[in-house]
Order: structure tokens, then C-alpha cells, then sequence
């Protein structure tokens, strides 16, 4: 939840104007005027619209009310709990703003290295920060993360651009020839381009017949 003071804060980092931050999010500058002075409630959209600016902008929310500049930067993780640090990451970015996150093709045997315990409180945290998940796999993959997800096929030459790979706040999480390793690259241009791809890509997958009940990752 985008606050006041973190869209004033945001803007004084940046040396925005409201009507700068009107420009970037598609929004009136008397909306956004509106929103910082409290005088109405404004839709859930226009939010996610001025976080989105914001996240475009290299800021991030903290917390309830703090704000900061992100600085790019990647790092590799490895090994047998690659998947729980991965969702750790997830909840850590997600969690205080909300969002959505794109995952495509993950291997099956991921998540064989983490605890059904710990599926289910990542599950728990989706559901308390209203987070949503759209899941890109293979035609015939059954097995989502949680009753909640989006699944949709994509088969034929597409599928060569199904590369392991999780989307979410401005990071992307790509697996590398090695399984058991993943870089994750905290760049909101990479982020926005890896989103278009991500969406061209599932505007031409279809919605599975019957989703499986396996709370496996797709």
C-alpha cells in the first residue's frame, strides 16, 4: 500500500512535481493533488499506478511510510535451498508494496527441495498482501502453486522462450544451465523488458482445460 508521505517522499527524492508524477503514471495532476492533501479515497489502480511510476523511476517503498533509491545490482544464489531463498527474496520485495509475480516454466523438482510447510506460508503471504501469480508452462503441466494462480499453456516454437524464470517488484530471477543456480537482477529496465516479453508471451498461451491440485511450481 502506496502511502502520503511515501508519494511525497518519493517525489522529493526524485525532483518531481505532482504534475511530473501526473506525467509518469497516467493520472490528472488534481489526482494526485488530491491524494497527498487526503481529501479523497483513491482507487486501487491509481496506486498501483503511481508505485509503478515510482518503481520505474529506481525508488523504493519501505516499510509503511519510507522510501529510497534502489541501486541495480545482481547477485547468483546456489545450491539446495536456490527455491526458499528465492521466496524469501519474493516476500521481502512484495510484501510491503504488493504487486503481482510472473513465473515461467520453474522446474517441477524445485520445489522437492523446500518443505510443504514452507509452500503454504509463502501461499499465506500471497493471500494477506492481495499478491497474484500468472504461471507460464509447458502444454500439459497441471501443477500450480496455489488455487489463487493464473496458469496458461504455450506449446510449438514459443516454448523455446520459456526460460526458468521468476518476475516480481523490479527483480528478475533467471535459472542458469546449472539447475541448482540463479541470478537475480534487481534493474527496473531488465524488469520492464522481461514484462513485455512475459505478457507477449501469454497473450498467445491458452487457459488449461483442468488445473491439477499438486502443490508443485509449474
Amino acid at each position: 500500500m502506496l502511502t502520503i508521505e511515501q508519494c511525497r517522499g518519493a517525489r522529493g527524492l526524485l525532483g518531481w512535481t505532482q504534475q511530473d508524477l501526473a506525467d509518469a503514471s497516467g493520472l490528472s495532476k488534481t489526482a494526485i493533488n488530491n491524494f497527498e492533501k487526503g481529501h479523497s479515497d483513491i482507487k486501487a489502480e491509481s496506486l498501483k499506478a503511481i508505485r509503478m511510476a515510482f518503481e520505474s523511476a529506481d525508488i523504493e517503498l519501505i516499510n509503511h511510510n519510507g522510501v529510497r533509491k534502489k541501486s541495480e545490482h545482481a547477485r547468483i544464489i546456489r545450491g539446495k535451498d536456490v527455491l526458499a531463498e528465492i521466496l524469501d527474496d519474493i516476500s521481502e520485495t512484495l510484501k510491503g508494496t504488493g504487486g503481482d509475480i510472473l513465473i515461467s516454466n520453474v522446474d517441477n523438482s524445485l520445489s522437492s527441495q523446500i518443505s510443504t510447510q514452507r509452500l503454504f506460508s509463502h501461499i499465506e503471504m500471497l493471500k494477506n498482501h492481495d499478491i497474484q501469480e500468472k504461471i507460464l508452462c509447458v502444454e500439459g503441466t497441471k501443477n500450480v502453486l496455489s488455487p489463487n494462480d493464473e496458469c496458461r499453456w504455450i506449446k510449438g516454437t514459443d516454448t523455446e522462450n520459456l526460460i526458468p524464470t521468476f518476475i516480481y517488484g523490479t527483480k528478475v530471477a533467471f535459472q542458469l544451465w546449472d539447475k541448482s543456480m540463479f541470478i537475480i537482477i534487481n534493474s527496473s529496465e531488465a524488469t520492464n523488458i522481461e514484462r513485455k516479453r512475459f505478457e507477449r508471451l501469454w497473450s498467445h498461451a491458452e487457459i488449461p482445460n483442468n488445473k491439477g491440485k499438486s502443490l508443485k511450481l509449474a
